[in-house]
This record gives C-alpha cells, structure tokens and sequence, in this order.
C-alpha cells in the first residue's frame, strides 16, 4: 500500500533517495550531505520523515561538528 501524496502536485509515486540540503541556522548556512528522503517522482518535491528532520535538528542545534567546512560563492539577484 502506497500511503506517499505530494502535497504539491498530489502524486502517489516517489522514490527513496540520498540528497544534500541547505538549511539556514541563526544566520549561517549549512550544507547536510546524505539524507534519506522521499522524492516525488512527478515534481521533484522532498519529504523528511519526521526521524530524519529530528536528526537534523539534533546535528545542527545541540553541538554536532561538522565534517568539514566549504566555501561558496554567493551571488546578489537585484
């Protein structure tokens, strides 16, 4: 039984996959490599379980370190 809707196009199929997501914490962003989500097929929209996005926070908020740090360019639109 498939139990996936996309909350954005409301397709049922999606794939497990491993992604990196940036995430803005007090005023830094951070880069998380690896994480299991589920990815619509039809959109490309990604789903956190909520274990995941727990681990998350935990890494990010009460004292993981990080595995190595990057450096990015960052561009202005206006």
């Amino acid at each position: 039984m498939n139990t996936f809707t996309c909350h954005i196009c409301g397709s049922h199929e999606a794939e497990t996959k491993l992604i990196s997501e940036t995430f803005e914490i007090r005023g830094e962003t951070v880069l998380i490599e690896h994480i299991p989500a589920k990815v619509c097929r039809q959109c490309g929209e990604v789903i956190f379980d909520l274990e995941t996005a727990e681990h998350i926070r935990a890494m990010v908020h009460d004292g993981g370190r990080p595995a190595r740090r990057v450096s990015i360019p960052v561009y202005e639109f206006a």
